[in-house]
Parts: structure tokens; C-alpha cells; sequence
């Protein structure tokens, strides 16, 4: 029987109460700030965001809770894209796409552990900017997009998510902003509030935040050198179509049963099936920029995770009582290019 079977017939008896459904909400709320990562902080302020942004992030292994003794390692990478197309003087529309994928790698993994490798994530957005008169900006985002192991395809991989913002220059000094964010999938539908704040007290000093995504505070040296703190929150709900897992128990009734565990495997049980994955980290640290040439900025960040779970969901969108794992948290390093636009 497989590690993850054991898992399962262990929990299987525990009755599904308040705890584990708040820990799969709580897991959801996280993964919304996916959202984040799609709608790029510059987007936030009602202006034209980055023409391109690369990244990568590694993480050393850790060990996970069950099966142990094997340890996980996770390293992100991302690249997005967006062209701006004036509609006139003072209005914008903004397509661009964005991908992003969690590569897994794993140490003193025990015989039969599915090792899943790598999740997926493709969205097209379409950006509407429109500056409103009073130094009023108005920022409309639509993106559908897919996620998932990427093993197979099917309606469950589709998402869409939005993000609606206006802002109000207050002074050259001060930018603030609110709005909603918001994201249907796996058959849920997450509304979230967002606010942001700009200041930029002297021409040394910037404050940024985009409210619940991140918040950076950074020295700035004559356009050149950015030096500072940032703390961000992402996340993402991943489809597991992985033959291994689609086509095992619970997922999927046996031939035979195993008499050595108490669950009966010739009986699938849906509600223990593993559809999808959320999977949600924060993290802060230290952050240095460097405009390499033109408005070519190279980017680093080292820290440290605050807090690193994923949480196995049925196809219901329910959390799978026993299964959901914190993950110890570890120093991270960042390393990124960004194309920016020129600011008139």
C-alpha cells in the first residue's frame, strides 16, 4: 500500500467536522492571492505594468510531516508578458499572459510515494486602464487561465479570476487605491477586498503596498539602485490529473483489496480522492535592484518563508480530513529580470 494510501486509512474514521473545512477555507483564501502573481503591482496603481518580468525562486528541502522521511525542495518559476495598446489620449487596453510553475524535487522518498513534479499555471489577461479626470484611474482586469499537474486536460484545470481598482492621486507624493479582487474555480467563487498605498515621501524613499498581495519599502539611489524590505503572500490551486493518483485508491475502485489495511479498495471513495492541491507560502526579506540599461531592471531577494502549507481538496472543493501538511519553513532566495515601461 501506497504512503498516501497509509495516510488516508489512517484519517479515514475522522468525522468531517468544523476544523478541517475552516483549514480548507483558510487554504483557499490563500490560494485567491494566486491572483497576485497574475496581476502585477503595476497594474495595481492604474497604470501601464511591466512589458516583461522573469523570475525564478528557490527553496531548500524540507522535510515533510507524512510520509518521513522524505523531504521536498521547491523552486518557482514565472514569466509574464503585457502589450500596451493606447485606445487614446487616456485610456489603455492591455492583453498579456502569464506562466508559472512549481518544479518539486524530493530526498529519502519511501517506495511508492507518488512523487508529483511539477505544477502548472497559464493565464491570458485582458487589462482596461482608464484615467479619470481629478487625477482619478480606473483598472479592469479580467483572467481566465489553467492549472494543474498539466498530466491531463479536462473543464476542472479552467480558472478565471478579476481584479477591479481605482485610485486617486492625492499629491506627487501619494497614491491610494481600493477594490476587490476576485477568482472562480474547482467550483468556488472567492471575493476578496484589495487596497493600495503609495508614498513616496522624499525621492530617496518609496512605500508600496498592494493589500493583501505585498508591501516593500525601498531606498532609491538616482534611478539606478532600489534597496529594500518586501513581504509577499502567493499561492495557487493546482489540478492532479497524475495517472498515479487518478488511477489508485480512493480515486479509483481495485481489483482487490489489501487485507492488511482496514479501508476496503475494491470501493472508491470520492470524497478521499485527491482532485486538486492548494498550495500557499509567505515570505519576507531583504530586496536589491539594479537598472542594468534602458529601463532593464535585474532584481534579487533573500529571507526567509514565514509560512508554507498545501492542502489536499476532493473534487467538491472540500478538504481531505488529515491529509493538509505545513511545511517548515526555510531561507528563499529570488532572482528576477523586469522590462519596464518608460515613465513620461
Amino acid at each position: 500500500m501506497r504512503p498516501a494510501d497509509r495516510a488516508a486509512a489512517r484519517s479515514a474514521a475522522q468525522p468531517r467536522g468544523g476544523a478541517p473545512r475552516r483549514s480548507a477555507r483558510t487554504a483557499r483564501l490563500l490560494a485567491l492571492a494566486a491572483l497576485l502573481w497574475v496581476l502585477a503591482p503595476g497594474t495595481a496603481w492604474a497604470q501601464l505594468p511591466d512589458l516583461v518580468d522573469l523570475s525564478a525562486q528557490y527553496m531548500p528541502g524540507a522535510a515533510l510531516e507524512d510520509p518521513r522521511p522524505t523531504r521536498a525542495q521547491v523552486t518557482s518559476y514565472e514569466a509574464s508578458v503585457n502589450v500596451p495598446l493606447p485606445l487614446g489620449e487616456k485610456t489603455f487596453l492591455i492583453p498579456g499572459a502569464v506562466y508559472h510553475v512549481e518544479a518539486i524535487s524530493y530526498a529519502d522518498a519511501l517506495p511508492g510515494f507518488d512523487q508529483l513534479r511539477a505544477f502548472h499555471s497559464v493565464d491570458v489577461s485582458v487589462l482596461f486602464v482608464q484615467l479619470l479626470p481629478r487625477d482619478w484611474s480606473l483598472s479592469l482586469r479580467v483572467a481566465p487561465g489553467l492549472a494543474g499537474d498539466f498530466e491531463g486536460f479536462d473543464g476542472g484545470l479552467a480558472r478565471v479570476s478579476a481584479l477591479g481598482l481605482v485610485t486617486h492621486t492625492l499629491s506627487e507624493q501619494l497614491v491610494l487605491g481600493g477594490g476587490a479582487l476576485a477568482s472562480f474555480s474547482f467550483g468556488t467563487f472567492l471575493p476578496l477586498p484589495a487596497a493600495y498605498v503609495d508614498w513616496t515621501p522624499t525621492p530617496y524613499f518609496r512605500l508600496e503596498a498592494f493589500l493583501p498581495g505585498f508591501a516593500t519599502a525601498k531606498l532609491l539611489f538616482s534611478d539606478r539602485v532600489e534597496l529594500g524590505l518586501r513581504a509577499d503572500l502567493a499561492g495557487n490551486a493546482y489540478a492532479v490529473r497524475d495517472p498515479r493518483v487518478a488511477g489508485a485508491w480512493p480515486c479509483a475502485a481495485q481489483p482487490a483489496d489489501d487485507p492488511a489495511t482496514e479501508p476496503d479498495e475494491r470501493v472508491a471513495r470520492p470524497e478521499r480522492c485527491v482532485d486538486h492541491i492548494a498550495y500557499s507560502v509567505a515570505t519576507a526579506g531583504v530586496t536589491l535592484g539594479v537598472r542594468a540599461f534602458g529601463t532593464v531592471w535585474l532584481t534579487a531577494q533573500a529571507g526567509h518563508s514565514l509560512f508554507r502549507r498545501f492542502e489536499p481538496m476532493n473534487a467538491d472543493d472540500d478538504g481531505i480530513p488529515g491529509e493538509g501538511q505545513s511545511i517548515p519553513n526555510v531561507l528563499f532566495f529570488r532572482a528576477g529580470a523586469t522590462w519596464r515601461i518608460p515613465k513620461s
